[in-house]
């Protein structure tokens, strides 16, 4: 995916989570499933974030000992 296309998909991404959250707290009271929406909200923008947690690179993996 080319840069330009993410950061549409992430707004699109984005705001259908705020629209969740708004759907379940001012719209119509849903406390349990407003927390969930909000955490998956929160851990996304903390992910975003932080560079560390973001894998440096894609590696197809070896097992580390030739038995």
């Amino acid at each position: 995916m080319s840069k330009p296309w993410q950061i549409v998909a992430n707004t699109v991404l984005y705001g259908f989570l705020l629209w969740l959250l708004y759907d379940s707290t001012l719209h119509e009271w849903d406390p349990w499933f407003a927390f969930v929406v909000a955490f998956v909200l929160v851990l996304a923008i903390v992910i975003s974030l932080i560079p560390a947690l973001h894998a440096p690179r894609v590696s197809p993996g070896q097992y580390p000992y030739d038995d």
